[in-house]
């Protein structure tokens, strides 16, 4: 088994499950043996080595495994610590495959509450007149159940009635929609005759005349993100870095040795730029895979390039860059989100961010380049669409296609569709916390009971024999572990 650096503080973890104390090492006449830290025996050892993906012991040397194998290979050392797991799971690391810890204290929030439509609008009045000075309002988080009914949403009137000479950005909770006021849609000079990056997906919300009603979805919204709201201040430049590394210390307190960072919604360079700082100080804990976000169809066209410049500007040893991360769709309860069958009240169905043949030309592309693939994907149409484009890309290739594409969320997938995920190779990730965590009525009024109960089928998933990952999906930190990124919530 090539040599892996070993994670102590996952180690630490483990042993305090198996509720063991060290026992005595082995007596001083025994010189002649190679010497170690610790000693593990008794133990369910998952390995990931194909070649000897179990062990019953290990001994670890300088941080790093000297042995990994049967009980009988450790009477070649001795150690002053010895641990009987008693046949319990040790693994070498967690590895999350879906987070975004580099946007930690990105969103540079004013926070905003209020139990009705009339209290929250109050609050943001308020906001703004305690805060005279800032020329974007920059507020969260409405909730989607006060203001979505169906295909309307909210309106830029009822933010001018509060505000009407300032401009307001309002992320709903999900993030995945904007609240803009007159002005704030002046100032980015979004009006009837502005383009939708992707009609129904990426776009802007327009009344029967074609005027933008100040609701904005999806990556619409994103791709003002890096140009208006950069972290501008060398203050606010250090405390997001000092917060990201907080974050990642978390995180290898906990376990996790590896993640994947699907991206920073047009922030990359500057969270690659602090990763990589970290990494060339000594404070990066874990290996982490950075990403190129495609939000719109526009930023397809540049993804393998830019990723390729983050690999050369900032990678390193522990800071990667080996995936794309494209979004498919959007999310169901702002019906960006691509379904076979209309939203219930609707008689039409968003169309994805790509074609098949357009998502094919990518993964051939990345082919080319090596790389892989991370796909968001809420809708049976969507994740059909990519398993399409998955096996038009492995027809156009001799051999092996390249990318290992994986599917993000999978929150309805059409039965029919569920063994093609195997057949095809591609890769099912869950975020097990969305699991009916916070039942949402939209998302039911929109889909109908049947749909709605299918969703997130995870166990049909496993039983396809797919590949399955858990992630966390989420960049919040410390204070959220528990509930939201746990890696043993699933």
């Amino acid at each position: 088994m090539r040599q892996h650096r070993l994670r102590l503080a996952m180690l630490g973890l483990l042993l305090l499950t198996a509720c063991q104390q060290p026992d005595a090492g082995p007596p001083a006449e025994h010189a002649d043996l190679a010497s170690a830290d610790f000693l593990i025996k008794n133990a369910r050892i998952y390995t990931s080595n194909e070649q000897q993906p179990w062990a019953q012991a290990l001994a670890v040397k300088d941080g790093r495994f000297a042995y990994v194998g049967d009980e009988a290979g450790l009477s070649r050392f001795t150690a002053t610590e010895h641990y009987d797991l008693q046949g319990q799971l040790l693994i070498p690391g967690l590895i999350d495959g879906h987070a975004h810890p580099g946007y930690v204290s990105v969103e540079d929030f004013g926070e905003v509450t209020g139990d009705t439509p009339e209290a929250l609008l109050a609050s943001v009045k308020h906001y703004a007149d305690t805060h005279p000075d800032k020329k974007w309002l920059r507020l969260c988080c409405w909730p989607t159940a006060m203001f979505v009914q169906g295909a309307e949403g909210p309106r830029k009137e009822q933010l001018d009635a509060v505000v009407p000479d300032r401009l307001v950005w309002f992320e709903s909770e999900t993030a995945h929609d904007f609240w803009l006021n007159s002005a704030a849609l002046a100032e980015l000079g979004i009006d009837a005759g502005t383009p939708d990056p992707k009609p129904g997906l990426a776009m802007y919300t327009r009344d029967t005349s074609g005027e933008p009603t100040g609701w904005v979805k999806e990556g619409a919204g994103v791709q003002h993100f890096a140009e208006h709201f950069a972290l501008a201040t060398a203050e606010r430049q250090a405390a997001h870095k000092e917060q990201v590394a907080e974050t990642l210390q978390v995180l290898s307190r906990h376990g996790i040795t590896a993640l994947y960072d699907a991206g920073n919604k047009g922030f990359g360079d500057r969270v690659y730029q602090v990763i990589s700082e970290l990494e060339e100080e000594g404070r990066l804990p874990l290996r982490y895979y950075g990403t190129y976000q495609i939000f719109t169809p526009a930023r397809a066209k540049t993804a393998v390039a830019e990723l390729l410049r983050y690999r050369e500007t900032y990678g390193g040893e522990r800071l990667r860059f080996t995936s794309v991360k494209i979004f498919m769709d959007g999310i169901s309860a702002n019906q960006s989100a691509a379904y076979s069958e209309p939203y219930l009240g609707s008689q039409s169905s968003t169309q994805p961010m790509l074609s098949v043949n357009e998502l094919r030309d990518l993964l051939l592309e990345l082919h080319a380049a090596k790389l892989d693939l991370m796909v968001h994907s809420i809708g049976d149409l969507a994740t059909r669409t990519v398993l399409d484009a998955v096996a038009a890309a492995q027809a156009s290739v001799d051999g092996e296609l390249y990318p290992k594409v994986t599917v993000a969320h999978l929150a309805l997938i059409d039965p029919a569709d569920l063994p093609r995920l195997q057949q095809l190779g591609v890769v099912a990730n869950f975020s097990p916390w969305w699991f009916g965590v916070t039942p949402h009525d939209v998302v039911a009024d929109l889909l109908g009971p049947d749909r709605y109960n299918r969703m997130y089928p995870a166990r049909s998933v496993f039983d396809s024999g797919a590949t399955v990952t858990f992630s966390s999906d989420e960049w919040w930190g410390g204070d959220m572990l528990p509930t939201y990124i746990s890696p043993y919530l699933g």
